[in-house]
């Protein structure tokens, strides 16, 4: 089962570290910051948060996507299955029908 699984998740571990790293711009260890650097520092700091929250939501946008097709995949799959086994269960009936009356043919013809 675990294996399955990392075999499943392995060629998107590279992207996984890759996005779990810092991304964001951090404050230089100077003495002497001065109000300008930390203000820049602190612009450049949001826009790019506004920069990530951008591309998740393109990313949020993009799964909501596949995962709507896939559900009308599984939909369809699901119909499908419920008619097969409605089938299944109808030549089931026939077939104990056919027993039964087998069954009963062989009785009276023994009794006979």
């Amino acid at each position: 089962m675990a294996s399955s699984w990392i075999a499943v998740a392995a060629p998107y571990l590279p992207d996984i570290i890759r996005m779990a790293k810092p991304l964001f711009t951090r404050t230089p260890p100077q003495a002497d910051n001065s109000q300008q650097l930390r203000i820049d520092i602190l612009n450049e700091q949001i826009a790019e948060l506004q920069n990530a929250a951008a591309t998740n939501a393109d990313s949020i946008g993009k799964l909501a996507a596949d995962m709507q097709k896939t559900l009308e995949v599984l939909q369809l799959g699901a119909e499908r299955v419920e008619k097969r086994v409605q089938s299944a269960q109808l030549l089931a009936w026939i077939s104990v029908t056919a027993a039964l009356l087998s069954f009963g043919l062989a009785a009276y013809a023994l009794a006979s």
